[in-house]
């Protein structure tokens, strides 16, 4: 047993991977143990706020970076890096500026378009929560590649402390949906004050090689980001969004909330724990690749790791949800639950799926990934679409958009392990990777 654990721990992936679970675990159990309070606190209807909130913001941070954070792990040499991360503030800032003179001038009509007034109040921090994720983005890109996985761990369990903390206090203060939305930002922006401390600490000679010349270069060298990834990533977080919005507008705030309870409730603690994997795998064959070498055994090495962490949770979820939510939450809760349940091979395979698809952005086939979330997206409005000609239940329209996720996600993973493979041929001809889009 204990030259297991040594075995174990002797591996670099699995001592990375463990330090940032480590701290993903501490992250998962504050809003796990606050979750019960706030769902005790604040109404379905108030949770459907901040749902419509994280619907708007998440496609448009997407947009807001031109996607260059994701080229950050492409450099061979760390200036080049650091002056991605800096282009792609300055494209968050400059977007912020235009969404809140968009917002300012058309606020009514954006809040008719959505289908619910409440949300106009809250609109006007779009552009700032747009903004904190663009620059919380770039500096977990940045410490990925610098291996900072201590400090992205300590990351996260301020995020998510600060995230329960304020809402949980304004929540206890009664200050409605408004506490969950204040909150969101509030543990954002907690977050990136540690990151830019430890990292202007770390390496203060790179951001002193900060050059306009030098971004606008790299602009155009990594062209393919904004050209492929942004779409393709804004159509991903539409799609994404998409079944909050449908429901909202369908079957009011009330059933959005609690659609949107049951996926942060089962979603945010695996998802945590995937992107954790998920860093350290990126990491790891963005190196290879660079080298010219294979990542197939890398590939499957991390899909038996998921595969594994994922089957006995998600077994319970499956035939234990409506009950779980009813006896942890409250009564008025099951049906959050009984969304859980039915979503349930969604969140599997997306949990699998996430991670593994990195691969795809560090081979640079952004072409595929534009038309796979094409065709997530059309799938999907199709799916809306259909209840104006057979009117849908909120369960069959759960399920219908489950169905459809877990095929993608399918689709997604046999593509990640095709391009894995493809490594093989350039194991004795070291390449650059850069510019790649097919």
């Amino acid at each position: 047993m204990l030259n297991t654990v040594r075995a174990f721990l002797g591996a670099e992936f699995n001592r990375n991977v463990l330090t940032l679970v480590t701290g993903t675990g501490l992250a998962q159990l504050i809003p796990i143990a606050v979750m019960p309070l706030l769902a005790r606190i604040y109404t379905p209807e108030q949770f459907g706020v901040l749902a419509l909130f994280v619907a708007v913001v998440s496609p448009l941070s997407v947009i807001a970076t031109g996607r260059y954070e994701l080229a950050i792990m492409l450099p061979r040499k760390d200036g080049d890096a650091t002056n991605l991360a800096a282009l792609s503030v300055v494209i968050s800032l400059l977007v912020s500026a235009v969404l809140f003179a968009c917002i300012c001038a058309f606020n009514r009509p954006i809040s008719n378009a959505l289908g619910n007034q409440a949300i106009s109040t809250w609109l006007y921090l779009v552009p700032l929560a747009v903004l904190l994720n663009g620059i919380y983005s770039n500096f977990n890109y940045w410490s990925n590649r610098h291996k900072l996985y201590f400090m992205m761990a300590h990351r996260r369990v301020l995020h998510s402390g600060g995230t329960a903390t304020v809402q949980l206090g304004l929540g206890l203060m009664r200050t409605g949906a408004g506490g969950l939305v204040i909150g969101l930002i509030s543990g954002q922006t907690l977050a990136i004050g540690l990151m830019a401390n430890i990292v202007r600490r770390h390496s203060p000679r790179y951001w002193r090689a900060i050059d306009a010349k030098e971004m606008w270069a790299l602009a155009k060298r990594y062209k393919s980001c904004p050209q492929f990834l942004v779409p393709a990533h804004a159509l991903g977080a539409l799609a994404t969004q998409l079944p909050a919005l449908f429901i909202n507008t369908t079957f009011g705030l009330s059933a959005t909330g609690s659609y949107m309870l049951a996926e942060r409730v089962v979603a945010l603690p695996l998802s945590l724990i995937s992107t954790s994997i998920g860093d350290v795998f990126r990491q790891e064959i963005a190196e290879r690749f660079h080298a010219g070498e294979h990542c197939r055994s890398q590939f499957l090495s991390t899909l038996r790791k998921l595969t594994a962490i994922a089957t006995p949770p998600f077994l319970i979820l499956l035939f234990c949800a409506p009950a779980l939510f009813a006896i942890v939450f409250g009564e008025r809760w099951r049906i959050a639950g009984e969304y859980a349940q039915l979503m349930c091979p969604m969140f599997y395979l997306r949990f699998i799926s996430n991670p593994l698809s990195l691969v795809a952005i560090v081979a640079q086939r952004n072409r595929f990934e534009f038309l796979w979330q094409v065709g997530l997206l059309v799938f999907l409005v199709l799916a809306a679409g259909s209840h104006h000609v057979v009117q849908l239940e909120e369960k069959t329209y759960v399920a219908i958009f489950t169905a459809i996720y877990c095929t993608f996600d399918f689709v997604n993973l046999v593509a990640s392990y095709r391009f894995a493979c493809a490594g093989d041929s350039r194991h004795q001809q070291p390449v650059e990777l850069i510019g790649r889009d097919d």
